[in-house]
């Protein structure tokens, strides 16, 4: 369909009225770029006029550089306007970098889309009534597969009944905070570095803020105790930026401390199950207090950008008010089709997956920053999809991103994640998550181009 108004009291030729009006929504962005327009016989019809009246019209918006017309493809609005007609219908836009090496990027080449289809059509054949019901804390069948799949995968102490759905990081670390806030909790704390967003949405919930610092050990529990705090976010395992493992005697300090002052632990397990070191990962911080701890997960680094779901494992005090809070949880069709995922034993093939592309691309990463870098130094564990690299003394990292960017590279400099104290060492985070393991090297190289700039400087 392609409504068009056509007045046929004007002296105008029709034609001229169809081009008319074709012209401006390209113009005005209306109609956009690439977007395919009926067929001549078709507008035709539907105009009530001669066919070819509108083949003309379409023919003349050709020759005029508004449409592009290909065998078996239809007419098209062009992708790009004539020069007269560019400006203000059609701003500027700023490139966009080749190379996303920002620690959160993922790519849709991730999500494992023949699969995915598959589970859907299943349950889509079988979906009966459960598809039209709504459950506050997400479909039965979603919370039973996660809480035996996290048992086995992770070692998580839950059950269906503590298990609530999520749509994203974001809205579950904002409803967790929120509950808390509720059950008297009015401080807290986070990672240091760590992703800034998760300070700014804790302090819209109406908590203050304390980052505490981190180092190649995780989180320091000692600098915690001091801070006043009664609850912390932590990532345990490939700490974002730095990539530490919280160590053993750590894990059970941190413990330790959430007894000893009556607090919580929010544990992001964001990538756990993405180790692919020589021998086994740490299990779940949560199966050793899960009286103390919320257990939150997503599926965004195993299915990249294209499915948002997340869990919370709660203890029963958080469970009860995550049931009386507002969740967002995805529709009921995709949740089903998620835990046919996960039943069907896709998920745990996908992730084996994952897993080797993952260890391809760190090595190459690894390899290029030793080619492209010298003096840099790259950290973490084999896990994830980031790896932290500390820049030689007195290179200015914020200036480095800044240079990279205009070589098409999309990098987080590591003051970029400070949280409350500066860090002495400069460092850059190098995400491989939506980058092609060939092209690594490539992207390292420039950044070393950049790395160049800066030091002449």
């Amino acid at each position: 369909m392609l409504p068009i108004a056509i007045n046929r009291k004007l002296s105008l030729p029709i034609t001229t009225q169809i081009q008319a009006a074709i012209r401006e929504r390209i113009k005005d962005g209306t109609l956009h770029p690439g977007v395919r327009l009926p067929s001549s016989r078709n507008l035709a019809g539907d105009l009530g006029v001669s066919r070819s009246v509108v083949v003309q019209a379409y023919e003349q918006l050709v020759a005029g550089g508004y449409l592009r017309s290909t065998q078996g493809s239809g007419t098209r609005v062009a992708t790009h306007l004539p020069r007269r007609d560019r400006g203000a219908a059609e701003p500027a836009r700023r490139a966009e970098a080749r190379y996303d090496l920002r620690v959160d990027a993922t790519s849709s080449a991730l999500f494992p889309s023949r699969e995915w289809l598959r589970a859907y059509e299943y349950v889509g054949q079988s979906i009966g009534g459960a598809g039209t019901r709504r459950y506050p804390l997400g479909v039965p069948e979603l919370r039973e597969e996660l809480a035996a799949y996290l048992g086995r995968s992770r070692g998580v102490l839950t059950t269906a009944a503590e298990i609530a759905v999520t749509a994203d990081f974001d809205h579950t670390v904002d409803v967790v905070w929120r509950v808390l806030h509720d059950l008297g909790v009015d401080h807290i704390a986070v990672e240091s570095p760590g992703a800034p967003r998760q300070a700014r949405i804790a302090e819209r919930a109406g908590l203050r803020v304390s980052g505490i610092p981190v180092d190649d050990a995780g989180i320091d529990v000692d600098a915690l105790a001091r801070s006043g705090a009664r609850a912390v976010l932590v990532t345990p395992v490939s700490q974002v930026p730095t990539g530490a493992v919280l160590s053993p005697g750590r894990r059970e300090a941190l413990l330790r401390w959430a007894a000893d002052v009556d607090g919580w632990v929010i544990e992001y397990d964001r990538d756990g199950h993405l180790w692919f070191g020589a021998s086994s990962g740490p299990l779940a911080l949560q199966r050793h207090r899960p009286e103390r701890v919320v257990y939150v997960g997503t599926t965004g680094a195993v299915f990249g950008p294209c499915i948002r779901l997340g869990w919370v494992a709660a203890p029963e005090p958080v469970a009860e008010r995550l049931g009386r809070t507002p969740l967002g949880v995805p529709d009921p069709l995709t949740q089903l089709t998620f835990a046919h995922f996960i039943s069907s034993g896709m998920l745990d093939q996908h992730i084996r997956e994952i897993r080797t592309l993952l260890r391809a691309r760190r090595a190459a990463l690894r390899d290029a920053v030793e080619k492209h870098l010298p003096g840099a130094r790259m950290t973490g564990e084999p896990t994830g999809i980031h790896a932290y690299v500390r820049l030689p003394q007195g290179v200015d990292d914020v200036r480095l991103a800044a240079l990279a960017r205009a070589k098409s590279v999309l990098v987080h400099p590591g003051r970029h994640f400070q949280l409350g104290h500066r860090s002495p060492s400069s460092g850059m985070v190098l995400g491989y998550g939506a980058v092609r393991r060939s092209l690594l090297p490539e992207a390292v190289g420039l950044l070393a181009r950049a790395m160049g700039q800066v030091n002449a400087r």
